[in-house]
């Protein structure tokens, strides 16, 4: 049968078209999407041909965060029942559109590896979007934390606010490191202790500020940019009690630009993370269980799936202040 979809038709161009998906094959689930959730820097990499693990397969269908119910399930799938409300990340299905992971769309198959089922409390719009909320707490995670030490996140985007609330969640106080007034309002009232103002300079004066005579355990950073670095030497030179630790989350494009004598230095350790898996991706929806963890806060966008277009385009462009944005299929399905 036909589905409709959110197509990459080429570099920089986003449509709404129409795909084929089968039947779903063995091992395979197949979900009708209520909400899909927009990872806005991945994807924009993507658009533009840019996320270079790998070439854009235009014309592709992009996104890794959906939910919506189980419709039907194929040979030897025993664990998930139609009717069943699940989050899926990537899709699969043979053809002339291929899946850039493949979520932005009204019925896919996903292997049921990628499938997760849904506790009846998590709202559709936080579970939607868990891929990007698991590299938040996957960052955090990486920390050797003590209990009311500090923790610096560098970037107010998604991942950021993600990272600190998970920093939070695990008993320490997070600072965010941001430029945008909107975002990091959002930071205050929703994922920070405190907020840095990163245009008004002097940002790791302005740390050691507002940590005061506390203790720093270690720096996230969502930014990856040099700048950043030497802002961390300043504070782990200054905070001598540091273990030294930074966990780069996120993907960067192209080579290495960090120097690695001052790594070496100051003996800082070092974590990179991306992507996702099984047993993170769990964890991550027990913590929006228990509520530690929610999305809803820094969503700004909540359109219909026709607009996806003038989301990207907008992604693009930067023509309007935006974090996170969904997608609602459900109106093809009433």
């Amino acid at each position: 049968m036909n589905t409709l979809a959110v197509v990459f038709t080429e570099m920089g161009k986003a449509e709404i078209a129409e795909i084929e998906m089968p039947a779903p094959q063995a091992g395979e689930v197949q979900i009708q999407t209520d909400v899909s959730f927009i990872s806005v820097g991945t994807e924009r990499w993507v658009l533009k041909n840019e996320f270079d693990w790998q070439p854009t397969p235009y014309p592709c269908v992009p996104g890794y965060q959906r939910i919506g119910k189980v419709v039907q399930v194929g040979p030897g799938v025993n664990d998930f029942r139609i009717g069943d409300r699940v989050a899926a990340t990537t899709g699969i299905w043979p053809g002339d559109v291929a899946p850039a992971w493949g979520s932005h769309l009204r019925l896919a198959n996903s292997r049921m590896e990628e499938v997760f089922r849904l506790p009846s409390n998590i709202a559709d719009e936080n579970a939607s979007g868990a891929v990007v909320a698991q590299v938040g707490w996957n960052a955090a995670s990486r920390l050797r934390l003590s209990e009311g030490e500090w923790v610096v996140v560098f970037g107010d985007g998604l991942v950021g606010q993600c990272a600190s609330q998970s920093v939070r969640a695990r008993g320490s106080k997070a600072i965010l490191v941001g430029r945008n007034e909107a975002r990091l309002a959002i930071a205050s009232a929703h994922s920070a202790d405190k907020v840095v103002d990163s245009r008004e300079g002097r940002v790791s004066e302005q740390i050691r500020e507002a940590i005061g005579d506390g203790d720093l355990s270690g720096v996230i950073d969502t930014l990856q940019a040099e700048e950043v670095l030497h802002d961390c030497i300043a504070l782990f030179g200054h905070f001598r009690s540091s273990p030294g630790q930074i966990v780069y989350a996120g993907f960067t494009p192209g080579k290495v630009w960090a120097d690695m004598s001052v790594l070496q230095r100051y003996e800082v350790t070092c974590h990179f993370v991306s992507g996702w898996n099984r047993r993170r991706m769990e964890e991550t929806l027990r913590q929006m269980e228990n509520g530690n963890l929610s999305l809803s806060p820094f969503i700004t966008h909540r359109v219909n799936y026709r607009q996806a277009p003038d989301m990207y385009d907008m992604i693009l462009q930067k023509h309007s202040p935006f974090l996170g944005i969904t997608l609602d299929w459900k109106e093809e399905q009433r």
